[in-house]
């Protein structure tokens, strides 16, 4: 897994219910990782998804991102 480091870290704190945080503690066990390093990697992933959409959204119709006036 590949880490985004960008210098200072931040501490966040975020609310689970019990079925959601059953669910992150497994996956993490099953990875080998902590919680909060699943976490990280999960945001880390959704982002570079994001990513990769917007740039293929843009490489397939870029006319449409020019006309809502983005450069």
């Amino acid at each position: 897994m590949t880490s985004i480091t960008c210098g200072k870290t931040k501490r966040i704190n975020i609310l689970l219910n019990d079925a959601l945080n059953r669910q992150l503690r497994l996956a993490a066990k099953q990875s080998g990782i902590t919680t909060s390093a699943f976490v990280r990697v999960a945001l880390e992933r959704e982002f570079a998804r994001d990513k990769a959409l917007d740039l293929e959204c843009k490489t397939h119709n870029p006319a449409s991102y020019f006309e809502n006036g983005q450069e």
